[in-house]
């Protein structure tokens, strides 16, 4: 089985900091939401964002790569196959564990209030059967309450190793990428795993994902 911790994560609801912004209450009214009730989106709320946590508009309210992210995941051969589970990890210590099972919405509109449900309801469920649910926990608490082992760090500051090194050949691993567009771990990953970075430059986390994904399919025989 292969597990993917994406880790700090820039999913959340609109924080209380904007909202007495206009740009953050006018993209509610839009959306016929409470700012309670509405993901931060850096698309929309970008002047907020920067005025009250500066330099951050770049990276926080980016709910879009996680969509891209889970797209991928989710239609990868491994997942068909059930060797793959995905979790996300955010910035706020909460955690979404993914059924394999779960279809991510191919509209970013659906899929964004997918994640605004989530959010209310703590569980998305279709024939008592769990699709989504989120857990608060830190990332050291939540790997090692769920016993992950094998665990091993994609970060773009180490040396570079081939995509097989550090995916390896274990057959129970855990792989934890950012799920950031830029930037570093808010977290601390000391004495979590070993640290790998695959390429010269910083990737997105789908193509990051995407790799580890084929490498560990073709390691493991999952397809020829």
């Amino acid at each position: 089985m292969l597990n993917i911790i994406i880790a700090d994560s820039e999913l959340e609801m609109v924080p209380k900091e904007l909202w007495s912004f206009p740009d953050a209450v006018s993209y509610s009214k839009r959306r016929s939401k409470k700012l309670s009730e509405v993901l931060l989106d850096s698309n929309y709320m970008h002047r907020a964002i920067d005025s009250v946590f500066p330099g951050e508009s770049t990276r926080r309210g980016r709910p879009d790569i996680i969509h891209t992210l889970l797209l991928a995941c989710q239609e990868s051969i491994l997942n068909k196959a059930g060797q793959l589970l995905v979790f996300i990890h955010t910035r706020e210590n909460k955690v979404i564990t993914v059924n394999p099972q779960t279809r991510i919405p191919r509209s970013f509109n659906r899929f964004q209030g997918l994640i605004e449900d989530l959010y209310m309801k703590r569980t998305i469920q279709n024939n008592d059967q769990v699709l989504l649910e989120i857990i608060d926990s830190n990332l050291k608490e939540f790997i090692s309450r769920n016993g992950l082992k094998n665990v091993r760090i994609f970060s773009p500051e180490d040396r570079i190793s081939s995509v097989s090194e550090a995916v390896g050949d274990s057959t129970d691993t855990t792989l934890i990428i950012g799920g950031f567009s830029e930037g570093k771990y808010r977290t601390d990953m000391e004495g979590l795993g070993n640290k790998y970075s695959i390429y010269p430059e910083e990737l997105t986390i789908w193509t990051v994902a995407m790799e580890a994904i084929c490498t560990y399919e073709r390691l493991h025989k999952v397809i020829s």
